[in-house]
């Protein structure tokens, strides 16, 4: 079976002429998607899901399928704002939707998890980055699991706005399956600005989230394991845990000595003991994980020119910003691989070059400050 999906400001006209089964989308005025695009998808046989974000924001993200290729088995509209998480201050959301592609006669197809969402811009502020793509990868991992506990395979498609530039630390995050965080200059995270001339700037330690966002460094729901032996679950109304708090006692951020702290025996001039940060980093340690096998559709570069490629162009300048990615083969037990989707074609991105030739972004041709992307994927 054979997927075109779109990724960021699609067009109509290439939804049209591409027969785009699978349709997502981000920076949505909801105005717009309830009085002009609904009704039109609509009638072309798409099924469509919107979610807002949340405050005074009237925009969102939104995903549409062709009704006639695929059953919706389940969907998660995600709220990255959590009022017991003060890292978690910003209004961004996400959608996780689970479909069945219908087979014919004789033909069986593994149920495709679609992901869609546009992280924060800020480019200070890659924590926040992390622990809103933290709740991504936990929903899918949870979908991933209700397949499983099916005996189903689940294949991945992981779209949207991520804020961040190839090869950055988030984006090798998303690729590589892992990120070791430990002093990480939070500005570093998305690659999107340079920061390293000052002296003084936040930076990552564990733990990267409080305890309330039940989310663990792998990037999954912690499981019943981690609750009460007797399956009762304690009311607790505290902000920080117990648990929480003494990790703060062995983090590194808490043993840097500020220059003007008053130096009084006995008291300020304690140090911890070595052996105190070697158990913390053993026991909680500094890398984050998910087990997704995601690799991009798209390469930083053109193919015909070796120039840098690009999705989005404003006065700041030119960068890629915008991906689709999706599950690649995963090797079992026994070193076989399985599953995976295969990418059979994608629609060409353009130079910052090409851009400004086009009197940059938006113009005539494109409609929007980004660039489509539209791919073709193999349900193996």
């Amino acid at each position: 079976m054979e997927l075109l999906l779109p990724g960021p400001d699609c067009c109509t006209n290439i939804i049209i002429s591409s027969s785009v089964q699978i349709l997502c989308l981000q920076e949505v005025q909801e105005d717009h998607f309830l009085e002009q695009m609904f009704p039109v998808l609509t009638d072309m046989g798409y099924t469509c899901i919107y979610k807002r974000r949340t405050g005074t924001k009237t925009d969102g993200c939104a995903v549409c399928y062709h009704s006639e290729r695929f059953i919706q088995l389940s969907v998660s509209l995600l709220e990255f704002r959590r009022p017991d998480c003060e890292l978690l201050d910003r209004d961004n959301v996400g959608i996780v939707l689970l479909l069945q592609p219908k087979a014919g006669q004789n033909e069986t197809f593994s149920p495709i998890c679609v992901a869609n969402t546009h992280l924060l811009f800020n480019p200070r502020r890659g924590d926040i980055k992390l622990a809103q793509l933290a709740i991504m990868f936990a929903e899918i991992d949870l979908m991933i699991k209700k397949c499983s506990s099916e005996g189903r395979r689940c294949e991945v498609i992981l779209c949207g706005d991520f804020n961040s530039l190839p090869n950055s630390p988030l984006w090798n995050f998303i690729t590589t399956g892992q990120l070791y965080y430990h002093g990480l200059p939070t500005w570093m995270v998305s690659g999107q600005m340079d920061l390293s001339y000052k002296v003084h700037h936040p930076r990552l330690f564990a733990p990267l989230w409080p305890s309330s966002l039940d989310i663990t460094d792998s990037c999954q729901y912690k499981s019943e394991s981690q609750t009460t032996a007797s399956g009762i679950f304690p009311v607790d109304n505290r902000q920080y845990s117990h648990d929480f708090m003494l990790r703060l006692r062995y983090c590194e951020a808490a043993c840097v000595r500020p220059a003007d702290l008053e130096l009084i025996p006995g008291v300020t001039d304690k140090t911890p003991d070595p052996e105190d940060v070697e158990m913390f980093s053993s026991r909680f340690g500094h890398t984050l994980r998910h087990t997704l096998s995601l690799t991009s559709a798209y390469s930083q570069v053109c193919p015909d020119t070796q120039t840098a490629a690009v999705t989005t162009l404003n006065s700041d300048g030119a960068a890629m910003v915008d991906y689709i990615f999706y599950s690649t083969r995963r090797s079992g037990s026994a070193g076989e691989s399985a599953g995976g989707l295969q990418l059979l074609g994608r629609l060409s991105l353009l130079s910052e070059a090409d851009l400004w030739c086009l009197k940059g972004l938006p113009n005539e041709t494109f409609p929007s400050d980004h660039l489509s992307l539209l791919v073709k994927l193999q349900l193996r």
